[in-house]
């Protein structure tokens, strides 16, 4: 076994650059949302549409939802899977600031209990 020794400076560095690698890879894992059911007016303001907008969507079969008593719901993984499928070119940086808005609003919105 070979013992290697580096500088205290190096070596703090090369602490943070892997402690910010480990919080991207993270955040990209964070699916606790995406199973999260929402409303066809939730569903509207998060992605500011009309619900007549919403509903060219259903009926053309762009988004995933469920249908109970009347009323339609969607989950967030549904909307994740529409939005790329119908994804143009954009910075990883407007990605990272729209699912901070959607998970502002939500959390806003709802208590959601942890864990879940």
């Amino acid at each position: 076994m070979k013992i290697i020794t580096i500088e205290e400076e190096a070596w703090k560095l090369l602490n943070e650059r892997i402690k910010s690698i480990s919080e991207y890879i993270l955040k990209l894992e964070d699916t606790s949302y995406d199973s999260l059911w929402l409303n066809n007016h939730e569903v509207c303001q998060y992605l500011h549409i009309s619900e007549k907008t919403l509903w060219r969507m259903r009926t053309k079969g762009e988004i995933t939802y469920s249908k109970m008593y009347g009323q339609y719901y969607y989950t967030i993984g549904a909307i994740k899977d529409m939005l790329n499928a119908h994804a143009v070119q954009t910075s990883e940086e407007y990605m990272q600031e729209l699912m901070a808005k959607g998970k502002s609003y939500i959390e806003k919105g709802r208590i959601i209990k942890s864990g879940k």
